[in-house]
């Protein structure tokens, strides 16, 4: 939990500029930034973003350098705006500041709350499991994760035996919850369509018995696709995503079979089979190095009929391949979603239609709260081997030392404890100090994770942080086109109401 207290205005004129710290680690109590024709602020205590004008901007610079009080003087002194202007701005700061603008949140979690929070994860009813019924798969795509991270041998395909014990487990451990979820993941689940049968009919058999409900979800590449598994996707209502890297040129050239064959036409018939039956099918696709144009491969989807577009970029932390994306790669990403992609989502929002591809975050995270848990790692995505191994999540399969178990005997949770102290001792030292952590949560796990079961350094803020700033950007410009919400803040604000400043309130911009 944050610790925010309301700093009293006397204490508020006394403060040294916001990074002449002497504690690093503290995070600053906001931050601000530009992105293309708009000025933003982040209270990073409130979780909230502002849209703020030049005036509010460059006094909010000046405060991150010096107390309020010579800020203020500066600030009049430059001459840059009108009076009145300048006393509004000085006016809306302060009782900014009064509302907490200024006060420095405190991210970090002690060793009791810590173990307190791990007690309770794994203490708590378990509903979620994923199953990796195919360790194999009949292409070869160049960029992987499973040939290229993981260190021990293939386990092939699951048995009925592994798969019964795993759903037993999952009905035992689920408690009073009258849901479960199953993943069917891979390798390609496809290739092992008895098991996924058997999965699908034995936990239907266990829902009946104890009066709960299963939902299921799957990634398959789409080659095996057959009438069969298509009446188990329609008739469940399975969450299903496609793998498909683009255009037959892009995804021949990425995605060749085990023996070198081109694979695009298998994908397609079946993908083009299942959405004769099912109206809402998602793309995940995979760019690698050099990157395509993003818009292309945008528009090749629209036209072959997906409803949702999810662009991956290709990255393999322990053994990095040739076909990982660059430096240069990630800034022509940046270039494009700057000069293209957000032009087109936002001009086909202003005519009232939903973007497929659309990864800006449509809300935020409001609430000041740091958990030490990125994700379901060594809980909800726990993942099944084919052979009955654990793992925190699919990407981890096959790697020996990030087991937690084997589904025989259950999850070992002083493991899947030690996953979470470990990484949290990790990112602790960059992740405690950053303006962005409680939106962020810290990076993937999978992305930091080392072949002998350590966890790196977080890497890729850079590319977090660009991705929030362009999120915020396009909400506001969202919310502009819808007129939900006011969109400034300084002396024409009416994000902060200045006609009655004793009730002034902070809005959030979701």
């Amino acid at each position: 939990m944050v610790n925010k207290q309301i700093a009293q205005e006397d204490d508020i004129n006394s403060r040294v500029g916001i990074y002449d710290r002497v504690i690093t680690k503290q995070p600053p109590p906001y931050y601000i930034f530009e992105y293309l024709d708009e000025k933003f602020l982040y209270d990073t205590s409130a979780c909230r973003f502002f849209c703020i004008d030049d005036p509010m901007f460059h006094f909010l610079e000046l405060c991150r350098v010096y107390p309020i009080d010579r800020a203020r003087n500066i600030f009049q002194k430059e001459g840059l705006f009108s009076f009145e202007i300048a006393e509004s701005v000085e006016n809306e700061v302060t009782i900014l500041a009064k509302q907490g603008l200024f006060t420095v949140p405190n991210y970090s979690i002690s060793t009791e709350q810590m173990e307190r929070q791990l007690e309770q994860r794994y203490t708590a009813p378990w509903t979620k499991l994923e199953l990796a019924l195919s360790e194999t798969c009949n292409l070869a795509c160049k960029y992987c994760y499973c040939s290229t991270c993981r260190d021990m041998p293939n386990q092939g395909l699951m048995s009925e035996t592994v798969a019964r014990q795993a759903i037993t487990w999952l009905f035992a451990m689920s408690g009073k919850n009258k849901n479960v979820s199953i993943t069917f993941f891979g390798g390609e689940p496809l290739l092992n369509k008895s098991t996924l049968r058997f999965a699908i009919e034995y936990s239907q058999r266990l829902a009946k018995l104890h009066g709960k409900k299963v939902f299921y979800s799957m990634t398959t590449n789409g080659t095996m696709l057959d009438d069969e598994v298509i009446r188990f996707i329609k008739r469940y209502n399975f969450g299903l995503m496609v793998s498909l890297d683009g255009p037959p040129e892009i995804h021949n050239r990425q995605c060749p079979t085990r023996d070198g064959q081109d694979s695009f036409d298998a994908a397609a018939a079946g993908i083009k089979r299942l959405m004769a039956r099912r109206r809402s099918v998602t793309v995940r696709c995979t760019m690698t190095h050099p990157v395509p144009r993003m818009l292309d491969l945008i528009h090749f989807f629209e036209d072959f009929g997906f409803t949702r577009i999810v662009l991956g970029r290709t990255v393999n932390p322990v053994n990095p391949s040739s076909v990982d994306c660059t430096a240069e790669d990630f800034q022509e990403i940046d270039r494009q979603e700057r000069e293209e992609i957000i032009p087109w989502a936002l001009n086909k929002l202003a005519i009232g239609e939903t973007p497929k591809y659309f990864p800006y975050a449509k809300e935020f995270n409001t609430e000041p709260n740091v958990s030490p848990f990125k994700c379901g790692a060594c809980r909800g995505t726990t993942t099944v081997g084919a052979d009955g191994c654990l793992y925190p999540c699919h990407r981890f399969v096959g790697m020996r030392a990030w087991q937690i178990g084997n589904i025989s005997d259950g999850p070992n949770y002083e493991k899947c404890k030690q996953f979470w102290r470990d990484y949290r001792s990790a990112i602790a030292g960059n992740c405690e100090s950053c303006w962005l952590w409680a939106q962020c949560k810290g990076p993937c796990p999978w992305e930091i994770a080392q072949a002998d079961g350590t966890f790196s350094k977080p890497q890729y803020c850079d590319l977090i942080e660009k991705h929030t700033i362009r999120s915020a950007y396009v909400n506001h410009e969202r919310q502009k086109l819808s007129a939900v919400i006011p969109t400034k803040v300084s002396h024409k604000s009416q994000f902060v109401n200045c006609d009655d400043k004793k009730n002034v309130t902070k809005t959030n911009n979701n």
